[in-house]
């Protein structure tokens, strides 16, 4: 959280993660089954809230155009999945208890 608003979280990071794959906001979009701008508000809403853009944006059309994440993007990207695995990694014992609360 930056103030009010989510910086960053699951959604941005899977935004980046397919970024690296496509280099398309376009195609990230669409198999995020999200809107083109909803798409760009989040990558805009990630380049406000970071000291550096994590993401570069040019114009496609037949230029080619794309989308880069930039390595601060990537860096970002990285500490965000230890942050995870490592959340992931200290609650495992305690959701293996709670697991055989569960019905079934």
């Amino acid at each position: 959280m930056r103030g009010e608003e989510n910086a960053f979280g699951p959604g941005k990071a899977q935004i980046l993660e397919s970024l690296l794959e496509t280099g398309s906001l376009n195609r990230s979009a669409s198999g995020m089954k999200m809107s083109y701008m909803k798409a760009l508000a989040l990558v805009r809403a990630m380049n406000t809230h970071f000291r550096e853009p994590l993401v570069v944006l040019s114009r496609g059309g037949k230029q080619g155009g794309g989308t880069q994440v930039t390595d601060f993007g990537r860096k970002v990207l990285a500490e965000y999945r230890a942050m995870r695995d490592a959340g992931e990694d200290a609650m495992s014992a305690s959701w293996r208890k709670l697991r055989k609360l569960l019905k079934g």
